[in-house]
């Protein structure tokens, strides 16, 4: 059964990683809470998915940092410039030091988590983001 959004409000989700593998995770990850207004977009690079953010203007992005064409903190500072648009923006990235997780912050990231991620974890954050 869907479960319908607190606010009513659809949501979309921009999931960006190179690799097909982590797309189709994150994007089962995300289907598996069954939201009736949800929307997932994919990008395969930065340029691609700076292009949707300006134009999708998605809630949520899941940001890969190392990305063809443009890194993923390039692409988080770009989406901070378009202006009337604050979506939250999760970094992910196999690297976790403590520079990498300061680096997010400085740019502009609401959140990092590392790879490999916990799928409950992540489906436990976007609850509580989404308030479910």
């Amino acid at each position: 059964m869907l479960q319908t959004n607190p606010d009513g409000k659809h949501r979309k989700v921009l999931i960006v990683d190179d690799e097909d593998m982590t797309r189709v995770l994150l994007t089962h990850i995300i289907e598996r809470m069954r939201l009736s207004s949800l929307h997932i977009l994919l990008a395969e690079d930065g340029e691609e998915a700076l292009e949707i953010a300006r134009r999708e203007h998605p809630d949520l992005i899941l940001l890969d940092v190392l990305l063809p064409k443009m890194n993923g903190y390039d692409v988080c500072q770009c989406v901070r410039q378009i202006p009337n648009y604050d979506p939250y923006i999760i970094i992910l990235t196999a690297r976790g030091n403590r520079n990498d997780r300061q680096r997010a912050r400085e740019i502009g990231a609401n959140d990092f988590m590392t790879k490999p991620f916990n799928p409950s974890g992540l489906t436990d954050q976007l609850s509580r983001l989404w308030g479910l």
